[in-house]
């Protein structure tokens, strides 16, 4: 077999044009790749540009998934150009065998990754927030999004942020769940971690209205919010996975994020920490325009005190946690007074889960909440705040602080980027696709002829033309080495039993590799 790929894009984001300058980070422009089917290679060719000439590590990662994952870096072997140390300079070249990608995707992405090692300015980063870009956007967010008396504004919003992901080469996903006689539709924009990748950070928002408010604070300011955080945060690589998403429908009973957190976490995956945008930019520092809702006094007496010195002036953002999430809280605190000292921030932390107090379950962090994720709900305050709140009125001209709204990002920006692992670096990504054919009989094959996770038999059918020696590995989908064993053949197809430990139920690559070359195959264990 010959993998015969149609090169179908080589996109190649620019993301290198990035804002550090204390110490400039790594560049990575002019990829391309160029294939060689006869011997199932790619040529990765790229330049590599650093200020201070440092001395830079250098990662290619391989996805079968439109970048949603790097799962398949370790079937993929390459030299060249990578690794660390990489000089900086023109041409550098990496050479991959990508012979046991046949068959396994329709369609793969190859990322390469820089980072010189060296320490990150954030606050360099936090300072590129822009109020203007934050007003602009919301001029076009702000209209009634809603499914029956909104629905073309509301598509057109859909659309927005779809486009918005796509401009940054995140990997992205719409995912779709019934509702009544609708169709919600949750929009997911994903950047792959480099070295943590099975530990995510999320930042969202809903992007729905109710059926008579235009919505400009509930909740466009949120929109607007965790774009903005996407469009800085993502020119750099991370070591955790990030991902931003619109959440729908929860003016309907926070629909979309209940059924994102029933339905599209998956089990290896751990959600390290959810930044929620729940109305961002109604600000007051009139007296008395704030409200506490009745019983806050009991549980959070000293937040209550804090609120009556300042004669419950409305201008601070509240950082909500429950009893499971009181790092994540610290987190944005700390993030806020480091980065944004402007910013003032009032810290609530319900007891528990966050059940007993209703007041604080009202938007998408509560479902990570009882699910057991650390998730904070960013917050001016809704309606013990903004007296626009679900009516016509919440509009951003004359109601809405720009300044306040970008104060609020940039804290969330820091909390997100050192949650995430941001690295001093610089990625790039190139897509490719196509079919697989036959050049000519290969000496050994693979087939996965059962698989049950009852006892510890994985049954294989292997076999070689000709008496040979071959290693047979087992990669979990993560590209972990579950098990490895040295098989010798004689001509003939032979059924062959590996007695290995019980495998979970998942993804794996099955491989046997011999002088000659490697085969895989791609199989599903089920519980």
């Amino acid at each position: 077999m010959r993998i015969q790929y149609l090169l179908a894009l080589v996109a190649l984001l620019p993301f290198s044009a990035n804002a550090q300058t204390s110490n400039g980070a790594p560049t990575i422009s002019n990829l391309s790749v160029q294939p060689d089917w006869a011997n199932n290679t790619l040529t990765v060719i790229y330049d590599l540009a650093d200020p201070e000439n440092d001395p830079v590590d250098i990662s290619v990662e391989f996805s079968g998934d439109g970048g949603l994952h790097y799962n398949l870096t370790q079937l993929v072997s390459v030299s060249g150009d990578n690794g660390f140390p990489v000089s900086p300079g023109t041409g550098r070249s990496i050479v991959c065998d990508i012979s046991a990608l046949a068959g396994l995707a329709p369609a793969f992405a190859l990322r390469l990754v820089a980072d010189d090692k060296q320490p990150f300015d954030l606050q360099e980063l936090v300072n590129e927030v822009d109020s203007n870009r934050l007003r602009n956007d919301l001029q076009f967010v702000e209209g009634i999004r809603h499914r029956t008396t909104g629905l073309a504004h509301l598509e057109a919003v859909r659309d927005s942020i779809v486009d918005h992901f796509a401009a940054l080469g995140l990997a992205t996903q719409e995912l779709t769940f019934p509702y009544g006689s609708v169709t919600g539709r949750n929009y997911v924009g994903a950047m792959a971690g480099s070295g943590s990748a099975e530990k995510v950070v999320i930042v969202d928002a809903h992007y729905d209205s109710v059926s008579d408010a235009p919505g400009a604070d509930d909740n466009g300011s949120g929109v607007v919010g965790f774009m903005e955080i996407s469009r800085l945060l993502s020119r750099y690589p991370t070591k955790k996975t990030v991902r931003f998403i619109g959440f729908d429908l929860e003016e309907d009973g926070l629909r979309g994020s209940i059924d994102y957190v029933n339905s599209d976490i998956p089990d290896n995956e751990s959600i390290e920490g959810v930044f929620n945008f729940e109305m961002i930019g109604y600000y007051s520092d009139q007296p008395n325009s704030q409200e506490v809702p009745f019983g806050f006094d009991i549980f959070f007496p000293d937040a209550t005190a804090q609120i009556a010195v300042n004669q419950n002036r409305g201008d601070f953002i509240t950082n909500v946690a429950n009893a499971n999430c009181q790092p994540l809280a610290l987190l944005f605190s700390n993030a806020a007074a480091q980065y944004v000292p402007d910013l003032k921030v009032i810290t609530l932390v319900s007891p528990g889960n966050g059940a007993t107090l209703t007041d604080l379950l009202r938007s998408d962090h509560a479902p990570f909440w009882f699910d057991g994720k650390p998730a904070l709900m960013i917050t001016d305050g809704a309606d013990f705040r903004n007296d626009c709140y679900h009516t016509p009125q919440d509009m951003a001209e004359g109601k809405l602080n720009f300044t306040f709204m970008s104060n609020v990002v940039k804290a969330t920006l820091a909390a997100a980027a050192q949650l995430a692992e941001i690295q001093h670096g610089d990625w790039a990504v190139a897509t490719f696709a196509g079919t697989v054919g036959t050049q000519a009989a290969a000496p050994c094959s693979l087939g996965v002829a059962a698989v049950s996770n009852q006892g510890d038999r994985l049954d294989l059918t292997l076999g070689c033309a000709l008496f040979t020696e071959a290693q047979v590995e087992i990669i979990d989908e993560k590209g972990s080495l579950m098990h490895s064993e040295t098989v010798v053949f004689h001509s003939g197809v032979t059924d062959y039993s590996l007695s290995i430990p019980q495998l979970p139920a998942g993804m794996y690559f099955a491989k046997i590799g011999w002088a000659g070359g490697q085969r895989t195959q791609k199989f599903i264990v089920n519980r």
